[in-house]
């Protein structure tokens, strides 16, 4: 029944203690050889999270809190023009409406639409064999994922301290549509990493291309607002759906129809986006690396 968990804790077991624990000689050696392998990745990640990070710091004058003062300073220019616009939403907070369309299409696009240069702006490292292309997209995964997610929850209690409030419906379903918006734009970010790379005008076009997506992505609007004949169709939009979510998980309020939008159908777009751009990126995972 729990076969499974234990065989997980005895590899968790092995990779922190098998040099103190002497038990390396009873491991099969093609196991050996995947766990010494997932040991390099995890190795070779790390270090590219320090490297993107220290990057980050070093751009900015104001250093590590530079790293959030732009885009809380976009989001502040936002919420303040939309908020006087639009007043106060009846069912959700307008401020908090706003920061998670703003916070989520920021997390997808820093993601996803920047990975199409990961092969060169980390082209040096490539020297490395154990450095592999993935391994970028992975760390900037990370830590998109990790500064975004302490913006979002920053401001966040910044909206219930000024609302005298908390207002908090469902905190893990908030954490899991976030983590699984991150895991489609990893999907994304591996695919556009191999076009770019294959067909370098893409690399110019993309911005243009990709334009519309603040509009039909729901940062601005609530898909109950729009006409009946467009909602299947946007209906589509991953991050349409992960904002969606979000904003109910902050006030059962907040209706979604859940025929229309779906955590079922956000699982399944960050699986197949991971899933066909792993394939993509292993097919051509020599042809990224040649020298």
């Amino acid at each position: 029944m729990f076969l499974k968990e234990i065989l997980l804790i005895l590899l968790l077991i092995y990779i922190i203690f098998a040099d103190k624990l002497k038990i390396s000689q009873v491991i099969p050696k093609t196991l050996k050889r995947k766990i010494n392998g997932l040991k390099i990745v995890k190795n070779v990640v790390e270090g590219l999270i320090y490297r993107e990070l220290k990057t980050r710091v070093t751009k900015s004058d104001s250093g590590i809190i530079g790293i959030f003062i732009e885009p809380i300073a976009v989001i502040v220019v936002f919420l303040l023009i939309f908020y006087f616009l639009r007043g106060n939403n009846p069912n959700l907070d307008t401020r908090l409406f706003l920061l998670s369309g703003i916070i989520l299409f920021t997390l997808f696009t820093q993601i996803a639409l920047r990975s199409i240069n990961a092969i060169t702006a980390n082209e040096a490292l490539f020297i490395y064999k154990p450095v592999k292309p993935m391994d970028t997209v992975i760390a900037r995964t990370i830590v998109e994922t990790g500064l975004y997610a302490i913006v979002f929850l920053t401001l966040s209690l910044g909206i219930f301290y000024l609302a005298e409030e908390v207002i908090l419906n469902d905190f893990p379903l908030m954490v899991i549509s976030f983590v699984l918006l991150s895991l489609t734009a990893f999907g994304f970010g591996l695919l556009l990493m191999v076009l770019g790379h294959k067909y370098p005008p893409l690399k110019n076009f993309l911005p243009v291309i990709t334009r519309p997506l603040w509009f039909i992505s729901g940062v601005f609007f609530s898909i109950r607002s729009l006409p009946e004949n467009i909602i299947p169709w946007l209906s589509w939009n991953p991050i349409l759906q992960a904002i969606e979510l979000i904003r109910h998980s902050y006030s059962v309020d907040y209706i979604i129809d859940k025929q229309i939008v779906s955590l079922n159908y956000l699982t399944t777009c960050a699986f197949v986006s991971c899933t066909f751009g792993l394939w993509v990126y292993l097919k051509n995972e020599k042809l990224l690396i040649k020298k």
